[in-house]
């Protein structure tokens, strides 16, 4: 009996069975790598997009100064009412 000609069904069922295991696990990574792709999709996005708030936050701030600076000094308009 030459037994390198012998088929062993228990030895075949475990290397099937981490075939299966091995397939499964290439997939769930496969998966991963989708979503950590589409999570640096939305992160990249996101700092672009808060990029430009902050510009023009800044653009904002510079409107009001100059605005306020043009308005006329208010401290002496407001008056203390009559009753005090």
């Amino acid at each position: 009996m030459l037994k390198s000609a012998e088929t062993n069904p228990t030895k075949d069922i475990m290397s099937e069975a981490i075939t299966q295991k091995i397939t499964r696990l290439e997939m769930h990574y496969a998966e991963q790598e989708h979503t950590l792709q589409a999570l640096n999709d939305v992160v990249a996005r996101q700092d672009s997009e808060l990029t430009l708030i902050k510009n023009e936050l800044k653009l904002l701030a510079q409107q009001y100064q100059t605005l306020k600076s043009e308005l006329p000094d208010q401290s002496d308009a407001i008056e203390k009412p009559p009753h005090y």
